[in-house]
């Protein structure tokens, strides 16, 4: 992959935090303990996927792509 495609990525799943972020709060405010839980698994699925999927096989490649402040 060219580095610049890596990076266009790597910023990608990066701006997602914050949306992913604002998801898990409203998580947390589902009342029944079971949705809440089958949610937070799904959102779990999703930050894994992002990782596996994205950011490391970009960080192998590329590992200043991947370091972040």
């Amino acid at each position: 992959m060219e580095k610049q495609i890596a990076k266009r990525l790597i910023d990608a799943v990066m701006a997602l935090d914050p949306l992913l972020g604002e998801i898990d709060v409203a998580i947390s405010l589902v009342s029944d303990e079971a949705e809440r839980r089958n949610l937070a698994l799904r959102l779990g699925e999703i930050f894994h996927q992002l990782n596996e999927g994205f950011i490391n096989p970009v960080g192998r490649e590329f590992p200043d792509l991947a370091e972040r402040d």
